[in-house]
């Protein structure tokens, strides 16, 4: 175990001097930093250590440990001017370990072509990119579960096309002597520069510490989530994401997020009703701009 811990420990201490070094604005494959999972989004993105589901092959690899069984989560995302953005992954535990995967993917069509400053376009065309994850974590103690993923990258705009790997790493820690609160890390979007054309770019990397505290509310037939993360990412300032959930009687649930960092959004408000095996969620996260609202809708379910 202390040499499992020495090793991550090791790799986060190589990667972040290249974080901290990385320019304002310079990674690509934005995409990558949207999110998946009505009920993560509900919780301000802060999910790094919440108990796992099938969207934890997106947050931490780790977290899909806490799966029972089969677990698999789909998404839809509306974004402003017609951007879709998808998502669909399953975890299957065994466990001591757990193996999962998960599509998550970005379309946009009827985008105008110019070839020049001209009245009329010259045609359309369609912006389409997915990442393709496998993920794996296995349980080292009661208390330490790691996990690690390879990732698949794909960006096409038009007829011309980019593609890479990548890797995330993660870690949760369930603290001896605290009931329900787990600490985590995970390290997203590892991986050498990509090529579009003749242009180079940086991979979104973020290194995330979280928090979750998961306690039963008795008095009100219920339970509740406190989880915050703090993200660093390559080509921004560290950002605080804070959310909370209360569920009553496993069957509904409340959720309210907050980040920091942000220009154009920090709210997030979301719902989730489960009827035995199934799981429907809903998120909106408000924009304070002329582009609109975001909404997620979510559907799991465990077998």
């Amino acid at each position: 175990m202390k040499r499992s811990i020495l090793v991550i420990l090791g790799v986060i201490c190589l990667v972040l001097p290249t974080v901290a070094s990385a320019e304002e604005g310079s990674a690509g494959l934005a995409f990558l930093k949207l999110g998946v999972g009505a009920r993560a989004i509900g919780l301000g993105d802060a999910y790094t250590a919440v108990d796992g589901d099938a969207s934890s092959v997106y947050w931490n690899p780790a977290g899909i440990i806490d799966v029972k069984n089969i677990d698999i989560t789909l998404m839809h995302s509306e974004w402003f001017q017609d951007i879709r953005y998808e998502y669909v992954g399953g975890v299957q535990s065994y466990g001591d370990y757990a193996i999962g995967a998960g599509i998550v993917g970005l379309y946009m069509n009827d985008l105008e072509r110019r070839d020049g400053p001209t009245a009329e376009p010259t045609g359309t065309f369609g912006v389409f990119d997915f990442a393709f994850t496998g993920s794996y974590a296995r349980r080292l103690t009661d208390q330490l579960d790691v996990g690690g993923s390879l990732k698949y990258l794909h960006e096409k705009i038009d007829d011309k096309t980019a593609k890479g790997v990548a890797v995330d790493l993660g870690g949760r820690y369930r603290v001896p002597g605290f009931d329900g609160l787990t600490a985590a890390v995970a390290l997203l979007n590892l991986g050498r520069q990509m090529k579009f054309i003749e242009e180079k770019f940086d991979l979104p990397v973020m290194f995330k510490v979280g928090a979750a505290l998961d306690v039963p509310v008795d008095a009100l037939h219920g339970n509740l989530v406190i989880a915050s993360d703090a993200v660093m990412p390559t080509d921004g300032s560290t950002k605080i994401h804070f959310g909370m959930e209360y569920e009553y009687a496993e069957m509904i649930a409340l959720r309210f997020g907050y980040r920091t960092g942000w220009e154009n959004h920090n709210v997030s408000l979301g719902l989730g009703v489960k009827v035995q095996n199934f799981r429907l969620d809903y998120a909106i996260v408000p924009f304070y701009s002329e582009l609109g609202d975001t909404h997620r809708v979510s559907l799991g379910v465990t077998l």
